[in-house]
């Protein structure tokens, strides 16, 4: 485990599909407030990893963990902090979505994440459901 500076926010987000091939959305917000569907994600406690992280936001769901993690780095811009991201991904074994969540089209539930800013998000689930893109970690530009 890393330590990380106080001001170094991290994240965990989750990468969900379900048998049809869709993409978990569910409720959030901006960091400016603005209501917003996202990826399930939840912000690392102190000392916790991503692993652990991740881990509470599957807990409870039916779901088979997928082989690859992505890292991503998104630097310092107005209004936002400089912070680390791992997005992890997972299969679900039914069609039911959680806590307001919603499933949509891959490439639809992309368009609605452009929040978090991470440019190369798109490329990198049409490369995780065509198979291309190889077991284990991967690095993300933001």
């Amino acid at each position: 485990m890393c330590m990380y500076a106080p001001s170094v926010q991290r994240f965990a987000y989750l990468l969900c599909f379900d048998p049809q091939r869709r993409l978990l959305l569910r409720p959030g917000r901006t960091p400016d407030g603005a209501e917003v569907l996202t990826l399930p994600v939840v912000r690392c406690r102190e000392r916790e990893t991503y692993g652990q992280a991740v881990q509470r936001i599957v807990s409870g769901l039916r779901v088979r963990r997928g082989d690859v993690v992505a890292r991503v780095e998104v630097p310092a811009a107005p209004g936002r902090e400089w912070h680390e991201a791992r997005i992890y991904t997972a299969h679900s074994l039914t069609s039911f979505a959680d806590d307001g969540g919603r499933w949509f089209p891959w490439s639809d539930a992309v368009r609605h994440v452009d929040h978090l800013a991470i440019s190369e998000l798109a490329a990198f689930v049409e490369g995780y459901l065509g198979g291309w893109i190889p077991e284990g970690w991967i690095t993300l530009q933001p």
